[in-house]
């Protein structure tokens, strides 16, 4: 599960074109990530992996890689704020003896996505 973090301030700061262009940022960078795997915008800033072969198998390093690049691109000064985008990711991998079915498996994501948003709410500054 991936979630942008601050698009109603960037609509309201900025407008809905640039919350656009955060929305589709997130996007692409999901995607370039999670190469080897389907992805599905499930909400208006929400978005959901299927990990599968390759992402499945190195989903740590990818989780990593994919917080080390926001963190870039929070730091590069030479982007636009609705460029500097920021997402939380969580993800939970079947367990056959916790989840009975899918939908659990989406809820124990969801939760881990958005326990690292309240981290993330805890780490900043501004």
């Amino acid at each position: 599960m991936v979630d942008l973090n601050f698009l109603k301030r960037t609509n309201d700061t900025y407008g809905h074109e640039k919350g656009n262009v955060s929305i589709k940022n997130l996007c692409a960078l999901v995607c370039l990530v999670f190469k080897h795997s389907p992805v599905f915008r499930v909400g208006g800033d929400e978005f959901v992996v299927i990990l599968k072969n390759q992402d499945l198998q190195n989903v740590e390093h990818l989780m990593s890689r994919f917080n080390g690049s926001l963190e870039e691109l929070q730091q590069d000064s030479t982007l636009e704020p609705w460029e500097r985008i920021s997402a939380a990711i969580g993800y939970a991998l079947y367990d056959q003896g916790l989840d009975g079915s899918v939908e659990d498996v989406f809820k124990r994501a969801d939760k881990a996505m958005y326990d690292r948003k309240t981290a993330m709410k805890a780490e900043r500054t501004d």
